[in-house]
């Protein structure tokens, strides 16, 4: 068995074995400051990272103790986006800089910082952890980034206009960029960088990859429609899902696609196999959806609503975990 293959089988026993035994309460409060944006977690080390203040710094929190650490990225007149991105199997933890073009490059055992130059205005991230490749999107260039993260190396591909989001299929390497301003998704081939482009809605913003049946579900803000994109063949098909979708997670378990719009707190659930739809009350704006796919539930982020919802995939029943108390930066959910 191939080294990767190893690596790969050894994260899942562990995202498995922890998922299964995590209880969904509250076990501590954290306090880290005003501003925290966007969280990433190892669950090898067990470590959890946010990017905090202005986007300069990056948060550890042991998981074990929950004890934090504060992880300078640049100058504070350097402003970093929310993206992150945690590679388990090496350790390493990527953040944007949109102000200075460049991604940082965090050590997760010593916690030394390096940045990696990108094309104008990166603005997602994707990796794959088989070829440990990291993808960046390039909102300002119309390119790709694509940093090969054994020797820091970087290649930009020319993609669509203004790409807004990345999700990256492992199993056939391929990479999924969605252009809002060209309205289509770039498909590279991540061994060879050559590129197809697949039509989409209008103004295409969030990207899902169903790497089980080998799908891709695209949310057109714009054009109120769910595009599912056949990654074997690369035709696509538009659904229509409610006004304003942004944002789309999948379970590959289930076949279930979940969309999140900007002007409701419903979700809407789409069957990837029959394309049939069904609304699901989800709060009051939805900002972030997560699947858990071992226990077929959706966690929805609601900060107008200052809640976490969570979904039975099953039943479509949903528990609010609201955060009733917030004081210097501190919040503690309450059921």
């Amino acid at each position: 068995m191939k080294s990767w293959n190893i690596a790969i089988t050894s994260l899942l026993a562990v995202l498995l074995g922890s998922s299964a035994t995590m209880a969904q309460a509250p076990l501590a409060t954290v306090s880290i400051g005003a501003n925290a944006t966007n969280i990433g977690f190892n669950p090898v080390t067990n470590k959890i990272y946010v990017v905090g203040g202005l986007g300069n710094s990056l948060i550890e929190i042991d998981g074990f103790t929950f004890q934090s650490t504060t992880i300078p990225l640049q100058s504070s007149e350097s402003v970093a986006s929310t993206q992150i991105e945690v590679n388990p199997l090496t350790n390493t933890i990527y953040v944007i800089n949109v102000v200075d073009n460049n991604v940082a490059v965090v050590n997760g055992d010593t916690h030394a910082v390096s940045f990696i130059t990108t094309a104008t205005g990166p603005y997602a991230l994707g990796i794959n952890f088989v070829t440990n490749r990291l993808y960046v999107a390039d909102f300002n260039a119309n390119m790709v980034s694509v940093i090969d993260c054994e020797n820091n190396t970087v290649k930009n591909i020319s993609v669509g206009t203004n790409p807004s989001a990345i999700a990256v299929d492992w199993a056939t390497n391929r990479i999924y960029v969605a252009n809002a301003g060209s309205n289509n998704v770039s498909v590279i081939n991540g061994s060879n960088y050559t590129v197809t482009n697949v039509p989409t809605g209008v103004n295409p913003s969030a990207l899902a990859v169903d790497v089980t049946h080998n799908k891709v579900y695209v949310a057109n803000t714009s054009g109120n429609s769910l595009t599912e994109i056949n990654g074997l063949t690369d035709t696509a098909e538009n659904i229509p899902v409610g006004s304003y979708p942004w944002q789309v997670a999948v379970n590959g378990v289930t076949e279930e696609v979940y969309v999140g719009f900007q002007n409701t707190g419903n979700i809407v659930s789409v069957n990837g196999a029959t394309l049939q739809t069904k609304t699901i009350s989800a709060g009051v704006f939805t900002n972030q959806i997560v699947v858990d796919e071992l226990r077929n539930e959706i966690y929805v982020a609601d900060p107008t609503g200052n809640q976490v919802v969570v979904i039975n995939g099953v039943t479509n029943t949903a528990t609010v975990f609201r955060a009733r108390e917030h004081i210097c930066g501190k919040s503690r959910l309450i059921r």
